[in-house]
C-alpha cells in the first residue's frame, strides 16, 4: 500500500502499491510546471470483466458560488485545465514521451493498453453539501465536453463529488 495523499484537508488512500501516480509531485511535472496546471494524482482501478479505469483526481477545500461571476467561470476553467492536463500528461508518460516519466510510473501504468483503458475526471470538494454539487457538475461537464468527445469517453466520465461521496468510492479513508 502507498502512503495516503493529503490534499485540501482530505486523506486520499492508501491505495494498493502501483495503482497511484502522484502526478502533481512527479519529476516530470516539475520539469514542465511553469504555466501548466495539473490535478493531484492518477488512480488506476480495476473492475472484474471491464477494462481498467484511470481516475484523474483534483481536490479542493472550497469552491466559489455559481452566481459569483467571473470567479465561478474562472474556477471551472481552472478545473478543466488541471483535469485535462493530468489526463494528457499521464498518457504521455505511459507513452514514454518524457525522459523522466517512464521511470516514475509503476509497471501497472507502463503496461496499460491505452486503446481500451477508460478515464474518469473527478473533482472532490471537502465539506461541500450534496445539494451544491449539481451546478458544479453541470458546468464542469459542459466545459469538458470536447475532452470527453475527443477521447471517446463515457458521458458519465466527469464527476464532481464531496468528501462523503468520495469516501463511498474508496478514495478517502
Amino acid at each position: 500500500m502507498n502512503m495516503p495523499i493529503i490534499e485540501s484537508g482530505m486523506s486520499f488512500g492508501p491505495f494498493p502499491e502501483g495503482h497511484c501516480f502522484y502526478i502533481e509531485k512527479s519529476g516530470t511535472y516539475k520539469k514542465i510546471e511553469k504555466g501548466v496546471q495539473i490535478a493531484e494524482f492518477l488512480l488506476l482501478r480495476y473492475k472484474t470483466g471491464k477494462p481498467p479505469t484511470v481516475w484523474v483526481i483534483e481536490a479542493k477545500s472550497s469552491t466559489p458560488h455559481p452566481g459569483t461571476l467571473p470567479g465561478f467561470d474562472d474556477f471551472i476553467s481552472e478545473m478543466k485545465d488541471k483535469l485535462n492536463n493530468a489526463l494528457v500528461l499521464g498518457v504521455a508518460a505511459c507513452l514514454n514521451r518524457h525522459s523522466t516519466a517512464y521511470s516514475e510510473l509503476s509497471e501497472l501504468f507502463k503496461t496499460l493498453d491505452l486503446s481500451t483503458v477508460d478515464f474518469q475526471l473527478v473533482l472532490v470538494i471537502k465539506g461541500h453539501k450534496e445539494e451544491w454539487l449539481p451546478p458544479l457538475q453541470d458546468a464542469l461537464t459542459k466545459t469538458l465536453h470536447s475532452t470527453v468527445k475527443t477521447w471517446a469517453l463515457s458521458a458519465l466520465s466527469v464527476n464532481v463529488m464531496n468528501d462523503d461521496i468520495a469516501r463511498s468510492f474508496g478514495l478517502i479513508s
